[in-house]
C-alpha cells in the first residue's frame, strides 16, 4: 500500500504507470537519427544508428545526445579540403575615362553580357564572381591636353609627373581615381556566383561603364590603376574585392591611348603580386584588354604588363568596335576558364 490515498487512487496511479511504461516503448521503438546535414565543408558524416527497440537505457540517451551535439556543431568550421581550380574570380576592368572614350565604352557595355554569359558557361558552377571598374585617372581635376607620337607622349617627363598623384600620398578624392574602385548604385563592385543569372550585373556593370564617363586626365595611367588597384592606400573603398587564396585576379583594360604610368611596370605588378601572395603569385592573375594596336610594335609599357604573367593574354584592338565579340567573348572566356583551372589547389 501507499501511505495516504484510498484504494480508488492507488488503481488509478497504477493504470497511469502502465500507460507512461507503454509509451516508453513505443518511443524506443520509433525513434531514429536520420543522416546530418552534409552542406558545410570539412564535415564527415557517418551512418547513422539505430536507437535499438528496447526502451530508452541511459546508454541509448547518451548516444542521441552525442548525435543531437554533432548536428549542432556543423557550423563550425572544419579541416580545409585541397581543392583543385580556382573558388573564387575576381575581374578588374580598368577603363580609360578621357574625353574619347564615349564610343569606345557604350561598345564595351552592349557587348558586355555576351561575355559574361560565355564566361559562366566556361566556368565551374559555384564559382564566386566579383566585378569592379576602376579609371584610368591619377589626377582629377586636370585640364591638359597631351598628345602621342609613335605610340608615346610627347610630354616631358616633369609634365607627366605632375599628373600623377599616387594615393599613398594623397587622395585626389576622385570617385574610381587613382586605383580606387568606381562606385556605382551605393556598391564597389558587384558580387554573384557563376550559377546565377547574369541579367543583374550585366544591367549594373553596362551603367557603371558608362557612368565612368569623360572626365579624366588626358594622362591616361592604366598599369598604374591596375597594381594600386591592389594597394592599400585604397583599402577604404576596395577592401575584400581582391581575394588571394583560391581565388583568379583578372584584370582587363579598355584604353585608347598609350600609358603613362611614372614607375616601372615591374614595381606595379609587385603590387598584385604580393596582394596574391597566398595563392600562388603570377599564376592567379590573368591579364587581357582592348588596347591601341601600336602598343605591341613599339612594346610600350601597357603591352610589357600585360605579357608579364605566364598566361599569354587575350587582347584585341579597341578602335575595331564592331569586334569586340571575337575578343570579348568565348576567346576570352575559354583563356579565363583555364587559367582558373590552373590555380593552385588551397589547403
Amino acid at each position: 500500500m501507499v501511505p495516504g490515498f484510498d484504494v480508488t487512487t492507488r488503481l488509478a496511479i497504477a493504470v497511469l504507470l502502465v500507460l507512461a511504461g507503454a509509451c516508453n516503448v513505443d518511443a524506443g521503438n520509433n525513434t531514429s537519427f536520420g543522416p546530418l546535414p552534409t552542406t558545410t565543408v570539412g564535415v564527415t558524416q557517418g551512418p547513422s544508428e539505430d536507437s535499438g527497440s528496447t526502451a530508452a537505457s541511459s546508454e541509448s540517451t547518451a548516444a542521441a545526445v552525442d548525435e543531437t551535439t554533432a548536428a549542432a556543431k556543423l557550423d563550425t568550421p572544419g579541416p580545409v579540403i585541397p581543392t583543385e581550380g580556382c573558388q573564387f574570380v575576381d575581374f578588374l576592368f580598368v577603363i580609360d575615362n578621357s574625353a574619347s572614350m564615349a564610343t569606345y565604352q557604350l561598345a564595351l557595355t552592349e557587348q558586355f553580357p555576351q561575355f559574361i554569359t560565355a564566361m559562366y558557361e566556361a566556368l565551374p558552377p559555384a564559382i564566386d564572381v566579383h566585378v569592379g571598374i576602376t579609371t584610368t585617372d591619377f589626377d582629377t581635376g586636370c585640364d591638359a591636353q597631351e598628345a602621342t607620337q609613335n605610340c608615346q607622349t610627347t610630354a616631358s617627363l616633369d609634365e607627366v609627373e605632375a599628373h600623377y598623384i599616387r594615393p599613398d600620398v594623397m587622395n585626389d578624392g576622385g570617385n574610381g581615381s587613382q586605383g580606387r574602385l568606381f562606385e556605382f548604385a551605393g556598391r564597389y563592385f558587384f558580387e554573384t556566383t557563376s550559377d546565377e543569372d547574369p541579367a543583374d550585373l550585366s544591367d549594373w556593370f553596362s551603367q557603371a561603364a558608362m557612368a565612368a564617363g569623360e572626365e579624366g586626365c588626358s594622362f591616361e595611367m592604366p598599369v598604374a590603376a591596375a597594381g594600386f588597384a591592389t594597394h592599400l592606400a585604397n583599402a577604404v573603398t576596395n577592401n575584400d574585392f581582391v581575394r588571394d587564396e583560391g581565388a583568379l585576379l583578372v584584370i582587363f583594360f579598355l584604353t585608347d591611348e598609350p600609358d603613362k604610368s611614372v614607375e616601372t611596370d615591374e614595381s606595379y605588378r609587385d603590387m598584385i603580386l604580393m596582394a596574391k601572395e597566398g595563392c600562388g603569385g603570377e599564376d592567379c592573375v590573368y591579364v587581357g584588354g582592348l588596347v591601341p594596336q601600336c602598343i605591341e610594335g613599339v612594346n610600350q609599357k601597357l603591352w610589357q604588363f600585360m605579357n608579364q604573367f605566364p598566361a599569354a593574354p587575350i587582347y584585341g584592338d579597341i578602335e575595331a568596335t564592331q569586334s569586340y565579340a571575337d575578343v570579348f567573348g568565348e576567346a576570352l572566356a575559354g583563356a579565363i576558364a583555364e587559367a582558373c583551372a590552373n590555380v593552385p589547389a588551397v589547403g
